[in-house]
């Protein structure tokens, strides 16, 4: 309709220009046949020339023939402006424009989201500027601001304990303006999953992440935040603890100044009230994510798990009054030191030490552990205890035993109350990956053993942030824990590279099952051709028309012909994916699909929350907070040293 009226409007210009440019033309041709020189035709205003063609008859015909060729070419403008052949576009970005739907779903019935829906699909908050809470952050940032400018560290300590500004939080997907100051954000509350694809430096964390996690906080929601270079810790840990959440860092990159977390605490835990079923469960679960799944033959997997889970085992059940040595670094040196043999054609000490075993404690756990390994030639056990240390060798890291000896918190407490754990690892070094999937592998089992006994959903929704999922490793059984999770009150979002990444990890089918129970899709960019095509199909057809035109040339006679049809056409073709930018990203949930714009953090009211400021200025606040972070002292590693009393 838009473009019929821009037509129209053009006939008419074409119109009135050509009737205007006739009119001199004729006055013209008149001053000639009555002996006027040429130039006198400059000096006639308009007015004496219409009067001119009104009064002479002949003047008037010309006129009128003129106007009848001007009105022709002006219809014939409009009439070929309007071939059918050229398609209405709709505008889906700035950059993106599709043709407009057309028939009767005939042959395909997607559509996007209408924008007056949008109210009703996702959920929304308003952060208003009158709000005293929403003052008292814009306040304290602005304070923050202005002493990193000083270059001071100042952190405002007022915590407002049991203020819940919103009533939940989750995935952020846009904002819109709300009035002249308030802001409208809208996110996904449900209990689903959601996958984010954001190839590298596509702005991800400055335009999905961090909105999340202040989101997340000021619904009083816990956080577990996968954060590679710490950023996210640094530039959100003082917003989070004015929320008043817990706020935990478990730091690979600067161990010295990390929260104390023992991988072994919760097997402490289950030994410690007599639950030993349960101990057991969890010292598998530790075993088979540290081991992983067999590449070859089971036989050497589960040799390795077996010597690993008994001597994870043994370390625990016989230092409960010592706790300073459980912990996995002892596990690696019990392995290390008792699968030595005191002299040449000696049992190993490690034998000798489960035969005193056998009589001293019959229904000692680390017996039934072992009982796998057992049973293979000595040959054989040499290449499980090998694998074994092989496994184990990250945690003879002094700074990683200062980060594991001990814990600062449990599992428990992240479904009890508002807390928030950043995982901080390495820039482009891919080695603790190993420990952050089973950190968030752990708090996973542990919550949902709590949530049983709480009749199935814990107090407070968990949230897992898993940035650079794609580097994690593989998480034993992840399909499982994403398939219920949502019913317990722990929600996942995957952060992901492109679909390569989980494929490569998991392997295609158990991909496409992660897939498909991540309900919600935010797309921001992707640099490869299959997750393109992917997210493509993910939309579906819609019905539009396709034009098609002929024509043929004989001796004498020419002919042509038009014709229209009714076709199916994706929503968006794989290229028109490809050029989605910033700051719009594309939706896809149970609803129809829609474009939501999410700037970068500088255009949201969490920058003020977080005082934050440019470049050069998040610099300088990113290395004061840090210099701030109080640092552990390195004491050395503190070791059982069973193992000399076998020596001689």
């Amino acid at each position: 309709m838009k473009l019929k009226i821009v037509r129209a409007v053009m006939a008419v210009f074409i119109f009135m220009l050509l009737a205007s440019m006739f009119l001199y033309f004729i006055r013209v041709i008149d001053s000639f046949m009555t002996g006027q020189g040429i130039l006198e035709i400059y000096r006639f205003p308009i007015w004496e020339v219409l009067n001119d063609v009104l009064n002479n008859e002949k003047t008037s015909q010309m006129f009128l023939i003129c106007l009848a060729v001007a009105l022709f070419m002006a219809v014939a403008f409009f009439i070929g402006q309007s071939k059918t052949y050229k398609s209405e576009l709709i505008s889906i970005t700035p950059d993106i424009q599709t043709p407009r739907p057309a028939g009767q779903n005939q042959h395909g019935s997607a559509r996007w989201l209408d924008p007056n829906k949008k109210d009703r699909v996702f959920d929304y908050v308003v952060i208003r500027k009158n709000n005293p809470f929403i003052q008292f952050l814009l306040r304290s940032g602005k304070e923050e601001r202005r002493q990193v400018k000083k270059g001071n560290y100042w952190v405002d300590k007022t915590i407002m304990e049991n203020k819940r500004n919103f009533k939940m939080g989750g995935l952020v997907l846009g904002k819109e303006r709300q009035g002249l100051r308030n802001e409208k954000i809208y996110f996904i509350g449900e209990d689903v999953h959601g996958l984010n694809i954001g190839a590298t430096r596509c702005g991800k964390g400055r335009t999905v992440i961090l909105q999340t996690i202040g989101l997340l906080a000021m619904a009083r929601e816990s956080q577990i935040v996968s954060d590679p270079k710490g950023e996210n810790y640094d530039y959100t840990a003082p917003f989070l603890r004015k929320c008043g959440v817990d706020v935990f860092a478990l730091d690979f990159k600067e161990p010295l100044k990390s929260n104390h977390y023992n991988f072994l605490q919760s097997i402490i835990d289950a030994v410690e009230s007599g639950n030993m079923s349960q101990a057991i469960d969890y010292v598998w679960d530790i075993t088979g994510m540290l081991v992983g799944e067999p590449k070859g033959e089971k036989l050497w997997n589960n040799g390795e798990a077996s010597i690993i889970a008994s001597c994870i085992m043994i370390v625990v059940f016989e230092n409960m009054d010592n706790p300073e040595y459980q912990n996995l670094t002892n596990v690696f040196y019990f392995i290390a030191e008792m699968c030595k043999a005191p002299k040449q054609g000696d049992d190993m000490m490690l034998v000798k030490y489960m035969k005193k075993l056998k009589v001293e404690n019959p229904t000692h756990p680390a017996l039934g552990l072992v009982a796998i390994s057992d049973i293979a030639p000595s040959k054989t056990k040499g290449s499980f205890y090998t694998s074994a240390l092989t496994t184990l060798k990250l945690f003879t890291n002094p700074l990683i035993y200062e980060m594991t000896r001990k814990t600062d918190f449990r599992p428990k407490d992240i479904g009890s109350r508002p807390t928030a754990v950043f995982i901080i690892l390495p820039d482009g070094k891919t080695t603790n990956y190993t420990l952050a999937a089973l950190f968030c592998t752990q708090v996973y089992s542990a919550l949902s053993d709590f949530a049983d006994k709480l009749g199935g959903r814990l107090p407070i929704r968990i949230n897992y942030m898993l940035d650079e999922f794609g580097n994690f490793t593989k998480i034993p059984d992840f399909t499982a824990q994403i398939s219920v999770g949502g019913g317990r009150g722990i929600r996942y979002n995957l952060f992901l590279q492109s679909m390569a990444q989980l494929e490569e990890k998991y392997g295609r089918e158990i991909a496409r099952i992660i897939r498909s129970n991540c309900e919600t899709w935010i797309y921001l960019k992707a640099e490869d051709l299959e997750t393109q095509k992917e997210v493509s199909e993910r939309l579906g057809k819609y019905t539009t028309t396709s034009y098609s035109l002929s024509s043929s040339q004989q001796q004498y006679t020419s002919n042509s012909s038009q014709s229209v049809n009714l076709v199916g056409r994706e929503l968006l073709t794989a290229n028109e994916v490809s050029r989605i930018r910033r700051p719009y990203n594309l939706v896809t949930s149970r609803n129809d699909p829609v474009i939501m714009t999410s700037p970068d953090i500088s255009k949201w009211s969490f920058n003020d929350f977080y005082g934050l400021g440019s470049k050069e200025h998040n610099r300088i606040l990113r290395m004061i907070r840090s210099d701030a972070r109080p640092t552990h002292q390195e004491n050395g590693i503190q070791l059982w040293g069973i193992w000399k009393r076998y020596q001689i």
